[in-house]
């Protein structure tokens, strides 16, 4: 009996025995499989994290993008508010006009026409930078009158011909309405240092009455208010301002009686002086004036420009008009 009992233990012990590693194994396999599934959750924890920062980005990103929107619409209704308000200002402000006057510069080449023309049209250019001239426009704002309703901008439009070009001149004195006529004529040539008794005399011929007669059309003296006569480089001459001013004179007599002829009809002057030296120039701008514009058309600023001109005149100035009665001009007050 007692050997049937230890067979028994035995058998029990290892019936115990296997149950116990296979319980083991089993244990084994579970911890793993949680071991599995604890990784995997903390896997998805941190994918959940991530998932939770990329909303919380989206969400501020969308944010941003709603605040730009308002801040672009706020801009856009702040222009449109600007523009109705500058549209209401322009409807309200007056409308701005031009009146035109045409002046023309005619003269052969090289008697200085350019720079006589910019030292009163364009007191600003450098006379040193000119060359020859085709045909060449400028402008001068003379003065600006307002009313209710409009400003009204009164323009010197100045066209300088070239001297090899007097035939196209003589057809815009035809065609179009020229207000203002600058004939400018020298009494040497461009470096000369005493008078050209011959360039005189190719300037005369080229003035001769028959010339003059193209000059002084129809539709010139019509429209026409004022033609001066400028006799430049008077620099080369000596003496006295009175002597210098007689003596030009003198030296350009036809072309004088040439165009006192049409004193009847249009308003003339001869003036004397120097485009280099700025001698006379000065009084071209106020002698258009005076001529041409109207009297409506005058400003406080050209008021006073004039009255400076008046109250400090050169002295060749002085003496062409001191001594006009007796060279014959006509036309000057």
């Amino acid at each position: 009996m007692s050997v049937d009992f230890s067979i028994l233990f035995a058998l029990g012990c290892g019936a115990g025995m296997a149950w116990f590693a296979a319980r083991t194994a089993s244990l084994q396999r579970r911890l793993r499989d949680a071991a599995r599934h604890t990784a995997a959750f903390a896997q998805a924890s941190v994918q959940l994290e991530q998932l939770r920062s990329e909303q919380a980005q989206d969400r501020e990103a969308r944010e941003r993008a709603r605040s730009d929107e308002r801040q672009k619409v706020e801009w856009l209704d702040a222009q449109q508010r600007e523009i109705d308000w500058l549209r209401r200002e322009l409807d309200a402000r007056p409308k701005i006009a031009q009146k035109r006057y045409r002046i023309l510069t005619l003269g052969v080449k090289g008697t200085g026409k350019t720079s006589l023309t910019l030292k009163w049209a364009n007191p600003l250019v450098d006379l040193g930078k000119l060359q020859g001239t085709k045909i060449e426009r400028y402008e001068r704002t003379v003065s600006h009158v307002s009313t209710k309703d409009e400003i009204t901008e009164h323009i010197f439009e100045i066209g300088d011909w070239g001297g090899e070009h007097l035939v196209e001149a003589q057809h815009e004195l035809v065609v179009d309405e020229v207000h203002g006529l600058l004939l400018v004529v020298d009494l040497a040539t461009r470096d000369g240092r005493q008078v050209d008794p011959a360039r005189i005399e190719e300037q005369i011929r080229e003035f001769q009455p028959q010339s003059l007669r193209y000059f002084f059309g129809s539709k010139t003296l019509s429209a026409c208010k004022a033609v001066v006569l400028f006799i430049n480089k008077s620099d080369v001459l000596s003496g006295t301002p009175a002597e210098i001013e007689l003596e030009a004179h003198r030296h350009y007599r036809p072309l004088i009686e040439g165009i006192e002829r049409f004193k009847n009809h249009v308003d003339t002057r001869v003036l004397v002086g120097s485009a280099s030296y700025g001698h006379s120039t000065h009084h071209l701008f106020s002698h258009f004036v005076e001529r041409i514009l109207p009297k409506h058309a005058y400003d406080g600023q050209l008021l006073q420009r004039i009255k400076q001109d008046v109250l400090a005149p050169s002295p060749l100035s002085q003496t062409a008009r001191l001594s006009a009665p007796q060279i014959g001009l006509h036309g000057q007050k």
